[in-house]
């Protein structure tokens, strides 16, 4: 189980959420689940993120 992984709250600057993630400012965007943030546009878009796919994973 990983638990490192964290939801990115939606009031988070999004330089510092794209430096989480991985992509540019301009590719944030909202969590279809929980609305953090995530990377929404541009190329490698996962409308669902990480936090969200983690727990997706964990057995149940």
């Amino acid at each position: 189980m990983n638990d490192s992984v964290r939801r990115i709250d939606p009031s988070t600057d999004p330089g510092s959420a794209a430096a989480m993630l991985g992509c540019t400012p301009s590719q944030i965007g909202p969590c279809v689940r929980c609305q953090g943030l995530t990377v929404r546009y541009g190329s490698n878009t996962q409308p669902i993120c990480p936090a969200c796919r983690t727990r997706d994973e964990r057995p149940a």
